[in-house]
């Protein structure tokens, strides 16, 4: 199940919910219990294992570390 962050409008923090893809399940703060959440466009990351390809896919000039190798 894909992780998701939701913002508080009320109390501006951010939590994380395990969420089906299909869910209408309604989230609630569990810092202030408000039920006033947006969700949060989430940064994740990818790690290169030993042996495959050093390069990213959106590595595009040399200043990305991964382009050297």
């Amino acid at each position: 199940m894909p992780i998701f962050e939701y913002k508080c409008i009320k109390c501006n923090k951010i939590s994380e919910f395990l969420e089906l893809r299909d869910s209408k399940q309604s989230r609630v703060c569990p810092h202030c219990g408000s039920s006033e959440l947006t969700k949060q466009i989430s940064v994740f990351s990818a790690q290169v294992k030993e042996g495959q390809s050093k390069k990213c896919f959106g590595c595009s000039d040399n200043t990305c570390p991964h382009s050297r190798g």
